[in-house]
């Protein structure tokens, strides 16, 4: 949501590991380590007195030696750069004097309790700052802020949330090139459908009240918002100053999907009431806005390299824009005040100019309203629904989508929080563990995944009746379970019980029988792996347009046959088939894609062509790099296959697979298994340069991945185990 001031104016082979349907219709450990860091900020928090030792001993007591300690407040903003990026929980605890910073902390740090001598010093910075929750100055009392702070956070709404009011947005022809734009426009549509309940309401409220525990005004009011509060009342409660206000819009400015959905509530109230007055203002002028924060202009905010003071002029062309939605604010409740506009969540924004502004001291950055893609979003949302099926719940429609945008974090926690709401013996609770499996399938943590296709195939077991239309999905994915570890046979044994129960489902044949294929791929039938896979192709096209995942798929398997067999004129043709309708269906990020991608690289090295590898895969890699420089996984991956195109003795080789560490060690929840193939190779290259203790250490972070994801005494792991042993101590 948005507010301005405003006047008016007239004027390597294609991984087939991953693949479920469309009809899908214990809680795990989470992989998001979320272990919480204690951090003491005092420019005498390294001197060697006992008030500061006492003060040390006292955090590492609370927080098992999982603490550190800065002097430095650059440093400990680099610091928090780098474990933000890792998950953890941070509660920092502040000098009074050192809270000339606060105004930085704001929008990274959820937490921090002021330590100082005088209390009453910093009483008024405590109410000021939202993330200030305690202000100590002693020992005892220190230490039971921290305690109570600590169990609060467990459940804290906006832990180490990333918040923004501007997202920046990169348009594409290809919308599914522009997973921000498109994922906020869709999710927003899919709250909008999504069930209004007494259950949802009151999981929000409790959120919202464990957020203020401390606060009994917000408190008031939250108990005044469960008891009265009504649908049309949505943009009263948004605009008086209220828990609503402060929750929604942080939850809005973060991108963290799980939260909207936690006020889903409210919004579905806010979003139809907004569009609602929207239509019954018919405002049909041109307007001109202005967004800044005028009290930090007042109260004279430095101009600094960090941070520049902005002021956003909005410009508002209402009669040629027909999907912004928003209402003056002034006329909704009947007096003029502030002139404030509100905008809905999604409205997009063009960047028309960006200049100094002399007169006023500040940047000034002009924007225009525009309605661009909107249109291509309304055919892709239609597209996506018929795709997962129209009778599918929108609940799982929800998570779905986020598993394939490859958001896979905040997907498990959006599964995890629907079980927690459902209830015991709910017909959803053996899909969302297929959903489950499926996303540990996609970062390769076979082990979890396999926990829960067991999990969902207990219950619809249970219940055949009730699931013997989606039964062969689980079956289906213990299938993939069992090629990804390499024990084909078992595999092969549970595609075919899926086939069994597919009670002739033209789409679930069709994907059993691409993983059947793979089977014979592997076995080298490559004539009935080609035949199979071509049936399942033609299948696919014959049903509907809705599959051309599933065909992108099957193109590639195809490529696939075609390179074992060294047809190398035709491989390439599937390749860059694959290659080309990813680059127009996928998503960014979709294995699917990268994998494409490499497939391709491999068929050129196959070929001895390695100039051409380099070049494509070069190419590939600056186009990340210029215009997704967040999809690490896919950066990480074409670092790997350029590596592996170089001579462990060429420079390039450990540089690149250095690279590739780099993005893994920081981003462990990515993909497990290349993960530990880029430690292997790097542990090889060490112990090819003879230098064994780097090599020992890498194959034993390889190991305890492997521990990870596949089942105890794997042949793996006894291989990794057996190098291990074999390498030779140094001296």
């Amino acid at each position: 949501m948005g507010n301005s001031k405003s006047k008016e104016i007239k004027s390597n082979s294609i991984d087939i590991s991953n693949v479920h349907f469309y009809d899908r219709s214990q809680n795990s450990t989470n992989e998001t380590n979320k272990e919480f860091v204690l951090i003491w900020v005092d420019e005498k928090c390294k001197e060697n007195n006992l008030d500061t030792l006492r003060t040390q001993i006292l955090l590492k007591q609370i927080n098992n030696n999982n603490c550190l300690f800065f002097d430095n407040c650059q440093h400990f903003f680099l610091e928090i750069d780098r474990i933000r990026n890792e998950n953890f929980r941070i509660l920092v605890i502040l000098s009074g004097s050192l809270t000339k910073i606060l105004p930085r902390t704001q929008n990274i740090i959820s937490t921090i309790i002021i330590f100082c001598e005088d209390s009453t010093k910093y009483l008024n910075i405590s109410r000021q700052y939202s993330n200030v929750v305690d202000v100590c100055t002693d020992h005892e009392s220190l230490k039971s802020s921290i305690e109570n702070e600590i169990s609060s956070l467990k459940l804290n709404l906006f832990s180490n949330q990333t918040l923004k009011s501007v997202h920046s947005l990169t348009f594409s022809e290809d919308l599914t090139n522009c997973d921000a734009f498109f994922s906020y426009i869709f999710f927003l549509e899919l709250l909008k459908q999504m069930p209004q309940t007494k259950q949802a309401k009151d999981l929000m409220l409790n959120k919202c009240q464990d957020y203020y525990r401390n606060d009994k005004k917000q408190n008031l009011l939250i108990e005044l918002f469960r008891n009265t509060y009504q649908s049309d009342e949505a943009i009263h409660w948004y605009i008086k100053d209220s828990f609503i206000y402060r929750l929604v819009n942080r939850a809005f400015r973060t991108e963290n999907i799980t939260l909207w959905y936690l006020f889903r509530f409210y919004l579905i109230d806010l979003c139809k009431q907004l569009e609602l007055i929207h239509k019954e203002q018919n405002i049909q002028t041109s307007l001109i806005l202005y967004r800044g924060q005028s009290r930090i202009f007042l109260s004279g905010a430095v101009n600094t390299e960090d941070y520049k003071v902005i002021l956003f002029k909005i410009i508002v062309e209402q009669s040629i824009l027909e999907k912004i939605i928003f209402v003056d604010i002034d006329k909704y409740v009947g007096h003029v005040g502030e002139c404030e506009i509100l905008f809905s969540i999604g409205s997009i924004f063009q960047i028309e100019n960006v200049d100094f502004n002399n007169e006023l001291n500040v940047w000034q950055i002009d924007i225009k309203a525009i309605d661009q893609n909107t249109s291509k979003v309304k055919e892709s949302i239609e597209t996506i629904r018929k795709r997962y099926g129209n009778k599918e719940n929108i609940n799982l429609i929800f998570g779905n989508l986020l598993i394939d945008m490859n958001q896979y974090t905040k997907a498990e926690s959006y599964f995890q929080m629907i079980l927690q709401e459902l209830t015991k013996n709910h017909y959803d609770i053996p899909l969302i563990y297929d959903h489950l499996a499926d996303l540990f399938m996609k970062i390769t943590n076979w082990n979890e995944a396999f926990k829960y296709f067991n999990l969902s195939f207990e219950l619809k077991k249970k219940n055949l009746y009730f699931y013997q239309s989606n039964i062969s999905i689980t079956l289906n994915g213990i299938g993939n379970y069992y090629k990804s570890i390499e024990n084909f046979n078992q595999a092969y044994e549970y595609y075919c019980q899926a086939m069994k129960y597919s009670n002739n489902n033209q789409y679930n044949m069709a994907i059993i029988l691409s993983n059947i294929s793979t089977i014979d791929l592997i076995n080298e039938n490559y004539e009935k792996a080609l035949e199979k896979c071509i049936q399942a192709r033609d299948i696919l096209q014959e049903i509907n347009s809705y599959s051309l995942n599933e065909i992108i798929y099957c193109h590639g398997i195809i490529g696939d046959i075609y390179l074992e067999m060294k047809n190398y004129l035709y491989a390439e043709e599937f390749y860059l088939t694959t290659f080309e309708m990813s680059k127009n269906i996928l998503f960014i990020g979709d294995k699917i894609k990268i994998n494409s991608i490499k497939s391709l690289i491999y068929l050129y090295k196959q070929q001895g062509l390695i100039e051409k590898a380099l070049e494509f895969s070069m190419n590939q890699l600056l186009w990340y790099e210029k215009y997704f420089p967040d999809c690490y996984s896919s950066i990480a991956n074409i670092y790997m296959e350029i590596s592996q195109l170089y001579d462990y003795n060429h420079s390039n080789h450990i540089y690149y697979l250095e690279k590739a560490l780099n993005i893994f060690e920081n981003n462990i929840h990515i993909q497990y298994l290349i993960t530990h193939q880029c430690f292997s190779f790097i542990a090889n290259y060490y112990f090819k340069k003879s230098l064994f203790d780097k090599s020992r250490k890498y194959y034993l972070k390889t190991l305890e991945i492997q521990k990870k994801i596949y089942p105890k005494d794997h042949s793996i792991i006894i291989q990794t185990q057996s190098i291990i042993d074999d390498i030779p101590i140094e001296m």
